[in-house]
């Protein structure tokens, strides 16, 4: 079975069932309607996100308390 996207984003377990007659997944939880090209997008997008400015924080401490000699090699 195939999770649904939508609600694993959610961090919810939900699987979807699959329509034979329209090729489509269906998800009783959230209602996504969907082929698996479009979930496989959903998933792409999901995982796919910009930076955000508590990452971008995040990594400017980490570098700050790294060691001289790391800062030099970059």
């Amino acid at each position: 079975m195939t999770e649904c996207p939508e609600c694993a984003a959610k961090e919810i377990q939900t699987e979807m069932k699959f329509d034979s007659n329209t090729k489509h997944f269906i998800c009783k939880k959230c209602g996504l309607f969907a082929t698996r090209e479009q979930i496989s997008d959903i998933r792409y997008r999901l995982n796919k996100r910009d930076k955000t400015r508590e990452d971008k924080h995040d990594e400017y401490r980490d570098w700050w308390q790294s060691s001289k000699k790391d800062k030099q090699g970059n």
